[in-house]
């Protein structure tokens, strides 16, 4: 004899599904991310040049993945969350793995086309000079500057293997080279060294996925003219850009990249930085 389910229970056999998959941490797309469009992930969002790769790739129709530590207390992180549909904002300390792993999760079965690992401090001049230094506060930078995007990394690159152009970009590798060290003043050694464990890092993982067709580009995007900078101490002499334009050119070199650059440092202007 068939047997049928009352009414009661079917709901509530469809409620416990319903949670099991939530608890499973199901994947995430947002709904106003174009299906046949590229994606960009970007750390460090909230302002400088994360916000700027936000604003311009939203701008230019990419789906954008924009996390900060505290999106909230961005207003205009928030102001283009509000403009721009394909646009998603997540809570995310790069230091914090559990943190990088649930955002990670929630959007596990989004092709992510570039991922831009911008997140970064550079810490107390004072800190940071011979004679004085804090090595609490290197602890700090080399988690965020050099720990931080390995983390990202390491956590999204299923998605990155998963897009069509397969790119991994690393900012900042031009403080972390000896031809930097002998052009400019000394101290900055923190941040320095973090910059300089970035290149081998990232070197490391471009030979190791190579032939997976990921591209690994480690670009300077030059003394951009950041709060982040002005917190550094960093002579005023020395000539800077804006954020805006620093971000479009770095953009530019992103959409240049070619298999054979990969690993290389790349100035913001395209020129190869030796280290």
């Amino acid at each position: 004899m068939q047997r049928f389910i009352g009414l009661p229970v079917f709901l509530l056999i469809l409620s416990i599904g319903i949670l099991s998959g939530c608890a499973a941490g199901g994947a995430a797309r947002k709904p106003g991310f174009k299906a046949d469009g590229p994606t960009v992930f970007v750390t460090g969002a909230n302002r400088g040049l994360g916000l700027e790769f936000t604003r311009q790739y939203a701008a230019r129709g990419w789906n954008v993945i924009a996390t900060a530590r505290r999106p909230d207390e961005s207003a205009e992180l928030q102001a283009l969350l509000a403009q721009y549909p394909q646009l998603a904002v997540e809570a995310m300390d790069v230091t914090v793995q559990a943190d990088v792993e649930r955002v990670a999760l929630r959007f596990r079965d989004q092709p992510i086309d570039v991922l831009i690992n911008n997140a970064g401090v550079w810490g107390n001049l004072d800190a940071q000079t011979f004679g004085q230094l804090d090595y609490d506060a290197y602890k700090w930078i080399y988690e965020v500057n050099a720990i931080g995007p390995l983390r990202v990394t390491e956590a999204l690159l299923a998605n990155v293997e998963a897009s069509k152009q397969k790119k991994i970009i690393i900012l900042g590798g031009g403080m972390g080279t000896r031809a930097t060290v002998q052009q400019s003043p000394g101290g900055h050694y923190w941040y320095r060294m973090s910059r300089a464990a970035n290149l081998i890092s990232m070197a490391i993982l471009q030979r190791e996925t190579r032939r997976r067709g990921v591209i690994v580009g480690i670009i300077s995007p030059g003394k951009v003219d950041t709060q982040m900078l002005k917190d550094s101490g960093w002579p005023d002499t020395f000539p800077r850009i804006s954020a805006k334009d620093s971000a479009g050119f770095v953009i530019e070199q992103i959409a240049l990249l070619t298999p054979e650059k990969g690993g290389e440092l790349i100035n913001y202007d395209g020129k190869i930085i030796g280290w």
